[in-house]
């Protein structure tokens, strides 16, 4: 089984979906140690396609595009060679959150976003504006989810294949939706880790807290192996 990492921001003020600069190398040093290497999750599909995994293997994935994942995630995976996806809110580049008012973040910018596709990284889609998305009308969520990708396609002068529901937030018509739009595969903020047989666009993360170093990481991702064993959601 393979661990997703799930992020948000790193390095700064507040605890809020943040991980200290520390606390990450840490977490890169031990799957260092433990022989991991990194993957982007469009690198990820051809394997899920093949019903394998490839071995030894940690995706990262940071939800929102914020800056403290450009300015501080960037350089320490960097470091270890590794690259890793960021999930983008398309009309949001540049500006700040809107979707969390006790939580302002400011979100990297079209230059910013170019800088981490030169090194490697991979960009996916986070939908257009960050809503929940089964709250919507059908064609309103239609155009979130489609619309996302062709700007960003079109802004990074790549093909976006991977999507992240916001919030978590799904239901199968929007399922449906993501994988008519093109997308080869999407991330949930469901706990747990991927197998071969993992359904390609509800795919499971481990969830990284703030707190969290190389011992909190170790403990989540043996919470995640358990339930995946157990079948737990």
């Amino acid at each position: 089984m393979l661990p997703i990492l799930m992020y948000h921001n790193v390095g700064e003020k507040g605890r809020y979906l943040n991980v200290s600069v520390q606390g990450l190398v840490r977490q890169c040093r031990l799957l260092r140690m433990l022989g991991f290497e990194a993957r982007t999750l469009s690198e990820l599909a051809g394997h899920l396609e093949a019903g394998e995994l490839p071995p030894r293997t940690v995706v990262f994935t940071f939800d929102d595009a914020l800056m403290g994942v450009h300015a501080h995630a960037h350089p320490v995976l960097s470091r270890f060679g590794w690259r890793a996806t960021v999930f983008v809110v398309s009309q949001r580049l540049g500006r700040d959150t809107d979707w969390a008012p006790k939580h302002r973040h400011r979100v990297m910018s079209e230059h910013q976003l170019q800088e981490l596709l030169e090194a490697g990284w991979e960009v996916g889609a986070h939908t257009r504006t960050h809503p929940y998305l089964s709250r919507l009308r059908p064609e309103d969520a239609w155009q979130e989810i489609a619309l996302c990708r062709e700007e960003l396609s079109r802004l990074t002068g790549t093909e976006v294949t991977s999507f992240c529901y916001p919030y978590g937030d799904l239901n199968e018509p929007i399922v449906r939706m993501v994988r008519d739009a093109g997308y080869c595969l999407a991330c949930t903020v469901q706990k747990g880790l991927v197998s071969p047989d993992t359904d390609h666009y509800l795919l499971p993360r481990v969830h990284v807290a703030y707190s969290d170093g190389a011992s909190g990481l170790v403990y989540r991702l043996w919470r995640a192996w358990r339930r995946s064993k157990r079948g737990i959601a």
